[in-house]
Order: C-alpha cells, then structure tokens, then sequence
C-alpha cells in the first residue's frame, strides 16, 4: 500500500466531530469527486466513485449518519490493473439527492426549479475554521495524493476532467483555450488562510493544485489532521537533512583532504629540488625547519606542520615559509 493510502486509511479513522463538520467534509469529498447525473425530468442521482475502499466506507458513513439513509455501494473492476477495484457510493433517490446538494450548498435552484451547480467551495464554508479543515480534508480524500517523504515531497489534488482540450504545453500555468479551475482556485484560496503555498497548473485534461515543499505537505497535513502521517513524514525529514548534513560534512572534509593532499605534493617536489640544486643545508634555519618537517610529514596539515617546529609557528607563518620555498624553487628552475 503506497503512502497516499496509508494516509487516506488513517484519516478515515478520524472521530467524525460534530454535525458541521461532517457536513463540510462530505461536501469536499462530493465537490472533488462526486458525479451528478440529471436525467430528463430534472431527477438527479449522485455517484462518489474512489479506489480506496477507506475513502468509501468515510463517504458512506457521513451520508447514512447525515441522512439517514443507505447509499448504494458498488464494487467495480477498472482497466487499470486486472484485480483493481473502484467503490461506488451512490444515492439514486432525487428527493434525497436533492436535500443532499442543497444542505451541502452544492446546488441551488431559481424560481423555475432550475438546478444550479456551485463549481467552488460553499461560502457558509469559509466563515469558520473548523468547517474549512473538515472540507480540505475531504477534498483531499477524493482527489488528493501524497509522494513517498523518502522520495520527494509533493501533495496535489486533481481537479475533474476538463471540457476544452489544447496543445498547449503542460508547463504553462494558464494554457490557451482551458480556464483555470475555479473549484481548485477557490480551495487555493483557502490554503493561502493558512499560509500554504500551493500553485497550480494544467496537466493533460485535468487542472492540479499541488504543493512541493516540505513545509508545505507538513502543514497541510496538520490542516486536514492526519497527525500520524505528519508525524511520520517530520521523522523521515529529519533523518534526510541529518543524512544530508553527514554527506556534506563528508564532502567538505574530503575537499579539503585532497587540496591538502595537492598543496603538500607540490611543496614536497619544491623541497626534493632545492635539495638536489642548492642543498638544504644552504637554506636559511626558519626554512630548513619546515623543509626537513614537510619532508617527514607529507601528510599533515599546515596547522599540525606549525605544531611540531620549535618553537611552534602559527599557520600563517608556515603558510609563509612554505610559500618561500616555492618561490625560491620557481626562480631556480627559471635559471
């Protein structure tokens, strides 16, 4: 089972909290997903269909607690895979689809009895704190996803399917001819409340609202409540940036090795060609004193070269006297 239902399953065991939270929750999880079919009498019926069975036990129980009513459950076999699943709830009564939709701000009617569909979250919605967590929650339980932390952090909601196709490339936020989500956008708004940055973008026929910052997935995730699955991903966090302190605690050691392996080879050659051509001994003593220590400790540091002299010299001081003996081997060789 993949992160993202890891954490579906996690919150659909959440306690379902009072009546208008229940209600804003399934309103998000009908604006997300949810398919309404209106027949030729003005009848509707509603369908939520998910491929996450936790998702359709949540939807099922709101519907039969709000309601009073069983919903239709289906189990259906999709093209994707040859054993997966997709769950239909569905209510088929257009009396209580009609409460439903209304009740929920999803739908409302002019003098003519003429259905109208909000594409966007319900205003009553945007008044209170808790009826807007409980509708990010369900609309993520419809249409969101969740990468693997170990992998990436990325969280994004899939809008429905849009009616005008283009050309045009997926990188461009606002391609020509498709009108940005106005259901996403209005959700964006809400997520900008809480200051989440989100962006969003046309990709195929759909529009996504995604967030790509750790930060961000975070503290969605605190929003909708999925605590466990926060909790989890701040440890995986956690470990990643330790992993990568190590890595670049390592690097910079290991630099700072081989500039100190380069700069001692250098010196050593320097040193073994004033001792053919001019004779150590022929050096003034400060620079015979580190000639003969760099000799026998190729390896060590300027800091630890200036240790052993006597009397110990600083590293700027070696820095010097090596810096000499490159000098004087340069004009030598330049004879």
């Amino acid at each position: 089972m993949t992160f993202s239902a890891l954490l579906k399953k996690d919150i659909s065991k959440l306690p379902f909290g009072s009546k208008v939270c229940q209600r804003a929750e399934l309103s998000g999880i009908i604006g997300a997903i949810a398919v309404i079919a209106v027949n030729e009498a003005d009848e509707m019926t509603l369908g939520v269909k998910t491929e996450n069975p936790a998702v359709a036990t949540r939807c099922y129980q709101l519907i039969k607690g709000l309601y009073h009513i069983k919903p239709k459950l289906k189990i259906e076999k999709t093209k994707k895979f040859k054993e997966h699943r997709a769950y239909l709830v569905a209510v088929e009564d257009p009396v209580q689809v009609k409460r439903i939709l209304q009740e929920l701000e999803i739908s409302t009617y002019n003098a003519m009895g003429k259905a109208f569909f909000t594409n966007q979250v319900p205003e009553n919605i945007k008044k209170q704190g808790p009826r807007i967590k409980a509708y990010i929650r369900g609309a993520f339980l419809g249409c969101g996803s969740v990468s693997n932390p170990e992998k990436t952090y990325h969280l994004e909601l899939v809008g429905k399917k849009t009616q005008v196709q283009s050309k045009a490339s997926q990188n461009d936020p606002s391609p020509e001819g498709i009108e940005p989500s106005t259901y996403l956008q209005s959700i964006k708004a809400l997520l900008d409340e809480f200051a989440i940055k989100s962006n969003l973008i046309h990709r195929k026929s759909h529009w996504v609202l995604y967030l790509k910052e750790g930060e961000s997935v975070v503290n969605f995730l605190n929003v909708i409540g999925a605590h466990r699955g926060l909790l989890e991903m701040e440890n995986i966090r956690i470990v990643k940036e330790m992993r990568n302190d190590i890595n670049r605690q390592v690097n910079c050691e290991t630099a700072n090795l081989n500039k100190t392996i380069v700069a001692s080879y250098d010196q050593i050659a320097a040193i073994l060609f004033l001792k053919d051509t001019l004779g150590l001994n022929n050096l003034p003593k400060n620079l015979y004193d580190i000639a003969e220590v760099r000799l026998n400790y190729p390896d060590a540091s300027i800091k630890e070269l200036g240790e052993r002299l006597d009397p110990p010299v600083g590293k700027s001081g070696v820095y010097h006297r090596l810096k000499k003996l490159n000098q004087l081997a340069e004009e030598l060789r330049m004879k």
